[in-house]
C-alpha cells in the first residue's frame, strides 16, 4: 500500500521502528514481539520515528533494491462489517435508518483514502441482504437477528470493498433464502463473496491467491476445515485462511483456537485472519505465519456503544522479478469504530500519536488493551 500520509507514517514506521514487522520466506520459530507497556511510549518517541520516514522508505541494501525491481500484492482487511440492525429495534438513529438518510458512500468515506491503493480489500458481512419478508431463524437465549435491503451492499462497494466471507453467525438469521439472497446481492454488486465451500481466488501478477472463509467455534470444526485447506493449496500459490471464531468480548485467543491456528500455519498456510469476537486480540506470528487472532468491528450497526477501537490491517507479499515468494510484512494503522458520544457507524482514523502507540503496541503483544 502506498498511502503516504502522517497518520500511517506514524502507525507504520513506530511499528517497524519498536518491533521490526518483515520476515523473510523461511524460519520457523513462533514470534511475538517483546512485550512493550503501552504507557511507556511516548509522543516523543512516536513523532522522532515519524520524522524518519523518508529516509527509512528509501533503499538502503542491494536486497531492498532488488524487492523494488520484483512484485508485491497487498491485501487489507477491515473488521466486522455489519451493515443492518437488529429485528425490532425502531428508533430513529439505527444504522438502518442512517442508511435511508445517508448516500452509500457516507460509512467508510473516512476509511477509504487509506486502503483504496491496496489490491485487494476484504471484509466480514455479518449480516442478511435480502428485499423479501422472510422468517427469522429460530434461536436460544438472547438472540439476535440482522438483515438490510440488498441496497445496502452499494455501502460495501462505494466503500472500495472487493470480497467478503459470508461465514459466519448471522448470514443465516433467515434461512437459506436469506443466504442466498445475501449471495445474490453481493454478486450483483459486484463484489466475490466465500464460504468454507467456495473459496475466493484471486490473481495479480502471475501469482494466484486463495482466501477460504470458514467458521471455527471449536474443535469440532477441524473436521471440516481442515480437508478445505488441503483443497485450496491443490488451486493456488498463496493460502489465506479467513475464520470466524473465538468468544465474543474475550480478548485472548482460546487455548483451542491457537492450537488450530498454529496447526494450519504448520500445514502451509500463509497468512491467517480472525474475526467474531467484537474486540481486537493481539496477533501472533508462528512459524513465519501472521495470525491475527480478530480485527474486531469495523462499520458495525450492532450496538450504540461497541468497543470503540479497530485497525486497518495489510499485508504485503513479496515476490521476485520470476514470480518467487520471497518475504511478507504487516501494518496496522489504528481506527475508531465510531466518532462521538456513540456509534454514528463511520470508522474514524486515530490521529493522537500516543493512542496510535498503544494500539500499535497492543496488536503486537502488549498485554493492555488501549482503551482500557
Amino acid at each position: 500500500m502506498n498511502i503516504q500520509r502522517l497518520t500511517v507514517s506514524f502507525a507504520v514506521v513506530s511499528a517497524a521502528i519498536l518491533y521490526g514487522c518483515t520476515r523473510l520466506g523461511t524460519g520457523n520459530e513462533t514470534n511475538t514481539a517483546p512485550e512493550v507497556a503501552a504507557e511507556t511510549v511516548s509522543t516523543e518517541a512516536v513523532t522522532e520515528a515519524a520524522t524518519v520516514t523518508e529516509i527509512i522508505t528509501e533503499p538502503v541494501s542491494d536486497k531492498e533494491m532488488s524487492l523494488t525491481k520484483g512484485k508485491s500484492v497487498t491485501f487489507t482487511f477491515l473488521g466486522d462489517c455489519l451493515l443492518a440492525t437488529n429485528a425490532g429495534d425502531t428508533r430513529n438513529d439505527t444504522f438502518i435508518e442512517y442508511s435511508k438518510k445517508k448516500p452509500a458512500e457516507y460509512f467508510l468515506e473516512k476509511a477509504l483514502p487509506y486502503y483504496e491503493d491496496s489490491d485487494f480489500v476484504m471484509t466480514n458481512n455479518e449480516f442478511v441482504l435480502t428485499d423479501r419478508n422472510l422468517s427469522r431463524t429460530a434461536k436460544n437465549g438472547k438472540a439476535f437477528w440482522f438483515k438490510a435491503p440488498t441496497s445496502n451492499a452499494q455501502i460495501l462497494k462505494s466503500g472500495g470493498i472487493d470480497m467478503v466471507s459470508i461465514a459466519n453467525n448471522h448470514t443465516m438469521d433467515y434461512g437459506t433464502k436469506g443466504y442466498n439472497d445475501t449471495a445474490d446481492a453481493l454478486e450483483e454488486a459486484g463484489i466475490l463473496w466465500g464460504d468454507a465451500d467456495h473459496p475466493i481466488y484471486v490473481e495479480k501478477d502471475d501469482v494466484k491467491f486463495g482466501i477460504l472463509c470458514v467458521n471455527m467455534f471449536g474443535t469440532n470444526y477441524e473436521p471440516i476445515v481442515t480437508p478445505k485447506i488441503e483443497e485450496l493449496k491443490e488451486n493456488c500459490d498463496i493460502q489465506i485462511l479467513f475464520f470466524h471464531g473465538g468468544t465474543e468480548k474475550e480478548h485472548i485467543p482460546e487455548d483451542w483456537l491457537t492450537e488450530l491456528c498454529h496447526k494450519y500455519a504448520d500445514m502451509g498456510v500463509d497468512l491467517i485472519v480472525g474475526s467474531h469476537p467484537h474486540v481486537l486480540r493481539p496477533m501472533e506470528t508462528y512459524n513465519g505465519v501472521d495470525i491475527i487472532y480478530s480485527l474486531g468491528n469495523f462499520c458495525y450497526g450492532g450496538s450504540r456503544l461497541p468497543e470503540n477501537r479497530t485497525v486497518i490491517f495489510t499485508e504485503t507479499f513479496n515476490f521476485d522479478e520470476n514470480g518467487a515468494y520471497i518475504s511478507q510484512e504487516e501494518s496496522f494503522i489504528p481506527f475508531y469504530v465510531y466518532g462521538g458520544e456513540h456509534n454514528n457507524w463511520q470508522p474514524t482514523p486515530v490521529t493522537d500519536p500516543v493512542e496510535i502507540s498503544k494500539t500499535l503496541a497492543y496488536m503486537y503483544g502488549g498485554k493492555e488493551s488501549p482503551i482500557s
